[in-house]
């Protein structure tokens, strides 16, 4: 693939492909004889696990470091799969947050029918009977 096809494929601009290339979060491409970028089915395969690492929050910097731990080979396995399942750790706590989040949402949604309109939202920090329209 070209990098337009990866690009467009993964709804990113090509200089953030060549930024992250050039950064080492992505191996060297190999080119053709006119100097462009072709990407293989294996570039593709990490450039989608980088990007869902990097879209449920893991920094640049600790993603750099399990590339340089991934480069040193069998011996970091250990230290990769604790990397990941740490990770793992903090979206199942983005997940539950976001879940309470959803559920408070769907609540005032809840109060719109039933109070049509008039009590939008209740307070949980003073009396429960306390009303706001926002």
């Amino acid at each position: 693939m070209t990098i337009d096809q990866v690009a467009k494929h993964f709804r990113i601009s090509k200089s953030k492909l060549r930024y992250y290339e050039k950064n080492g979060v992505i191996k060297e491409i190999a080119r053709d004889r006119n100097g462009n970028r072709v990407y293989t089915d294996l570039d593709l395969i990490w450039i989608d696990f980088f990007l869902n690492l990097k879209d449920t929050g893991m920094s640049l910097k600790e993603i750099t470091y399990y590339i340089g731990l991934k480069k040193d080979g069998q011996k970091t396995v250990v230290e990769r799969k604790e990397i990941l399942l740490n990770h793992v750790d903090i979206i199942q706590e983005k997940i539950e947050e976001l879940n309470f989040i959803k559920k408070e949402i769907l609540e005032q949604v809840k109060r719109y029918e039933v109070e049509e309109g008039r009590c939008i939202i209740k307070s949980k920090v003073y009396e429960e009977t306390d009303c706001y329209n926002i």
